[in-house]
């Protein structure tokens, strides 16, 4: 049976964006060989992962307003082409950083790409109920690609080479541009017409966020207690500082400063970027600890790595919105983040003395997946509560910026406490451990901060009248 054109468009459009979700978890299972392929050091593997997520982070808001300016359509490919060239490129990598450039302008074709196919997904379902149904593939599928990627990332890499995790976005690719012509124009808006792209402002949160995390990557070489580690994050603060200064300025900025000082969305944001520079690295630590102290294969880690994917997605798609309906936010926002610091707790305790995947990994990861699983649609809903419905793509965007900042924080944070450890003296075990529990700590912050700034019920309630 053929595809009608509605859904041939959605599912091209959900295709990219499970290609988008996908590369970030993908190259997170071959780590390992990468490093022993290019040598890369130890701190500086993150980037492997970080500079993906950096540019997405530094870069999706201005590619949402591009799609604006100069139509959907148009961002959409040219964001694509630029995801496919550069995956082309990374697969023939001979060096670390031909590898980080390349993983860098992947994010950045991603940060163009999926704002612009979002955009198009709502001109092709433009009915309230059928926009419903549409938007619950989109998220179906995004989850589902970051667990793909766990999977197919061990798979891949067994069979064909850690190459390959890279170059099977290209067939996706040219495949989903050739068929591109079937996508609504999307034409420049009207309203954003006579407006800008805050160029600055992209560049100053994108330079941000790579210098934070290079502060903590470099430290393996001077150590995190060395001068030019604090000199590091004192320029990333000021760098970031200005970026707020900047927003308050521009005609059109990227990140309204009226929409994230909102108690709400100001308060969501905050929750989502501490809580979020645990999970990314999470995955990436107990990767290297089942292939590194284990001696598993990369397929069996990706295997080893699904129940937590698993209760993660099943959490968030089901038990979440339910129990968001029934309590409202701020309560799953606070159980969600207790149960996910709980699951950390156990896993880095177990880390410490790590013998076997069933005892020291499956408890922890289990409880950790179902924690943030419950939080995280509850910050999301909470972080456009209140938000005028035109504010509604803004919103989510900053949601999805300080998530990608705080896993890329997070991760730097968790290889430097690592290395720390080595330094010290002591095992890869141990280093692993003692990451995972500076990880629950800044969870720990980041559910005083859901505690102390996010309104209650009542609050909302009045604020709305």
């Amino acid at each position: 049976m053929l595809l009608s054109h509605r859904q041939l468009c959605l599912l091209l459009l959900c295709t990219t964006q499970f290609v988008a979700l996908l590369d970030f978890s993908i190259t997170m299972i071959p780590l390992p060989q990468i490093q022993h392929s290019l040598g890369f050091t130890p701190g500086g593997l993150q980037w492997v992962i970080n500079a993906y997520g950096v540019a997405i982070a530094g870069f999706l808001l201005l590619g949402g307003r591009a799609a604006d300016l100069f139509g959907r359509r148009r961002v959409f490919i040219a964001g694509l082409l630029l995801f496919t060239a550069a995956s082309l490129l990374g697969g023939f990598s001979h060096s670390p950083a031909m590898l980080v450039a390349t993983r860098a302008l992947q994010g950045f074709g991603a940060a163009m790409f999926s704002p612009a196919a979002f955009s198009l997904l709502l001109a092709v379902f433009p009915e309230p109920a059928q926009r419903n149904r549409a938007l619950g593939a989109w998220t179906a599928v995004a989850a589902s690609g970051f667990v793909a990627g766990l999977i197919l990332g061990g798979f891949i890499t067994d069979l064909l080479g850690w190459r390959w995790v890279l170059w099977i976005n290209v067939p996706v690719g040219l495949l989903v541009l050739a068929l591109s012509p079937a996508l609504p124009q999307g034409r420049p808006d009207a309203a954003a017409a006579g407006g800008s792209l805050d160029v600055w402002g992209a560049l100053l949160v994108a330079s941000g966020a790579a210098t934070l995390v290079f502060a903590f990557a470099n430290s393996e070489h001077v150590g995190l207690a060395h001068p030019l580690t604090f000199a590091l994050v004192a320029l990333a603060l000021a760098l970031l500082a200005l970026f707020v200064w900047v927003e308050g300025r521009v005609a059109a900025p990227l990140m309204p400063l009226a929409v994230f000082l909102r108690r709400s969305t100001g308060g969501a944001n905050v929750v989502s970027l501490l809580a979020n520079t645990a999970l990314g690295p999470t995955f990436v630590v107990v990767a290297l600890a089942m292939q590194e102290v284990l001696g598993f294969s990369a397929t069996r880690t990706g295997l080893g790595l699904l129940p937590m994917a698993v209760a993660f997605t099943l959490a968030s798609a089901w038990a979440g919105p339910a129990l968001i309906a029934r309590c409202g936010t701020k309560p799953v926002i606070v159980g969600g983040t207790l149960l996910f610091i709980g699951g950390l707790a156990m896993l880095g305790a177990s880390l410490a003395t790590l013998s076997a995947w069933a005892a020291s990994i499956l408890p922890g990861t289990v409880l950790a997946g179902i924690g943030y699983g419950l939080a995280f649609p509850a910050w999301t809903v909470a972080g456009i509560d209140g938000v005028p419905e035109a504010d509604h793509g803004l919103a989510g965007g900053m949601l999805t910026t300080t998530q990608e900042v705080g896993s890329a924080v997070g991760l730097a944070v968790g290889v430097a406490v690592s290395i720390a450890v080595l330094a010290g003296g002591g095992t890869a075990a141990q280093g692993y451990s003692g990451a995972i529990l500076v990880s629950a700590c800044l969870v720990a912050a980041g559910l005083a901060c859901a505690i102390a700034i996010l309104p209650g019920k009542a609050a909302r309630q009045e604020a709305a009248s």
